[in-house]
């Protein structure tokens, strides 16, 4: 809930998060507050300074970095999972993406975020790598939520899940640079949307409809 807030913006720059408020807040010991904490510093998110722990909102860098981070994460993973596919992993790739077009046409935003997670969780899964599955877990959370957001402002979701039919096209030909690619592109359209709204809320314009 925190991390929401803190990239949605509702959470201002320079916001003193203050452990017994947080705990008054969300009913829970100032344990796993402290732990939550912890977590988005070493995201980027909050920074601990004298007096205590306040919110470092996402910067246009951030953004870019990130994005770039997820696409040399991902290009990598999409590339090492093709070939180690086999057709009960492309079921659930069908599955996710299944989900998706069923949330988008029902305009349950927050449930098409989750089953594209899913759907981008199943290529670091197979690829094989542990160290890379590790480095996607650790970022994961904060892209749900950027993938939440942007979702929510994108009146064309089942274009969302076009993109995504063609990644998975790609890996059913067994064809890793063309599920790469499209993979990339797909997530430079996300970065263009997320953009686009980031700077509008940063402009005061409010969240993009």
């Amino acid at each position: 809930m925190l991390r929401r807030a803190i990239i949605s913006g509702e959470l201002d720059s320079g916001t003193h998060l203050v452990e017994s408020m947080l705990s008054d807040r969300f009913q829970v010991s100032r344990a796993p507050i402290r732990e939550a904490l912890r977590e988005l510093e070493s995201e980027g998110l909050v920074e601990s300074r004298r007096r205590g722990v306040y919110v470092k909102s996402l910067a246009p860098q951030d953004v870019w970095e990130l994005y770039s981070l997820r696409t040399m994460l991902e290009g990598a993973a999409v590339e090492l999972a093709v070939s180690r596919f086999d057709e009960d992993d492309i079921g659930a790739l069908r599955r996710h993406l299944e989900a998706m077009a069923a949330a988008a046409s029902t305009g349950r935003r927050s449930d098409f975020a989750d089953a594209d997670m899913r759907f981008h969780t199943e290529l670091f899964e197979r690829a094989g790598n542990r160290r890379l599955l590790r480095v996607w877990q650790s970022f994961a959370e904060t892209y749900r939520v950027i993938l939440e957001i942007t979702d929510t402002g994108n009146p064309d979701l089942e274009s969302v899940v076009a993109e995504h039919q063609q990644i998975l096209a790609a890996i059913e030909r067994r064809d890793p640079e063309e599920a790469r690619r499209l993979d990339e592109e797909s997530l430079r359209h996300g970065q263009s949307e997320f953009e686009r709204r980031f700077g509008a809320q940063a402009g005061g314009g409010g969240t993009a409809s």
